[in-house]
């Protein structure tokens, strides 16, 4: 769409197009691969998860910022080298399951049919892994606390530039040969990022014995963005019939 166009009001054949796509998106949410089993079933490296507990326990008696990557060495008894062969920083560790959950949401967008719009294959492929964000609810919240405590954004640049990154990759690799994929891929990761981070927030936001769920709120996240562009009432916008 052009600038110009942006400016002027919609026609009526730009707004059915737009009612396409939402269609489609309402429909990948009902289409995603079934699920496969949980990270937290896989069995981990006990060294990375030695390092892991041994952080997070840090953390929780002095406090995030109070913690050094020596101090998480020292109590683990691995040499900072070791720490840095697991966790490229020490806000790696206080994420542990960001990168695994990229790899997981990479599976399941690789999944979607190829002609599938990509924001849609992204949709559903983050319908297909939220259980995978929602696990360990009550440790999640003690670290938005640990990091609110501190005067720090639960969602910080680590985990916002990694979505980023990731969703860029996989989207730029569909595309390739589309002029516009670099573009595509660009938007469709600053999108990613900003839905999981606001949806994060308001999930933990609601505390860690809310009936509420990471999918709930990604879910609302994506209607409100589908009002913002359809202008769809909020109870039309949120059937799924």
């Amino acid at each position: 769409m052009s600038d110009s166009g942006m400016r002027s009001k919609p026609s009526d054949r730009g707004t059915a197009r737009y009612a396409g796509v939402v269609s489609d998106v309402t429909t990948a949410f009902r289409s995603a691969p079934p699920a496969r089993p949980s990270l937290r079933d896989r069995k981990k490296d006990a060294t990375r998860q030695l390092i892991e507990d041994t952080a997070w326990q840090l953390f929780i008696d002095r406090g995030y910022d109070a913690t050094t990557v020596h101090d998480i060495a020292e109590a683990a008894n691995v040499a900072p080298r070791t720490f840095f062969r697991y966790f490229p920083s020490k806000e790696a560790v206080l994420f542990p399951e960001l990168d695994e959950v990229m790899e997981e949401l990479a599976v399941a967008f690789a999944a979607r049919p190829h002609d599938e719009p990509a924001l849609v294959s992204l949709i559903a492929a983050m319908d297909d892994v939220a259980d995978e964000f929602s696990e360990d609810r009550e440790r999640k919240y003690r670290r938005f606390e640990m990091l609110r405590r501190g005067g720090q954004q639960p969602n910080s640049a680590f985990v916002t530039s990694r979505i980023s990154a990731a969703v860029e990759e996989m989207v730029r690799r569909r595309q390739a040969g589309d002029p516009d994929g670099d573009l595509q891929a660009r938007l469709a990761g600053g999108i990613l990022s900003l839905v999981v981070s606001i949806s994060n927030e308001q999930w933990l936001a609601g505390g860690a014995t809310s009936m509420s769920t990471f999918e709930d709120e990604t879910k609302n996240c994506f209607d409100t963005i589908r009002r913002l562009v359809v202008g769809t009432p909020r109870g039309v916008a949120t059937e799924r019939g």
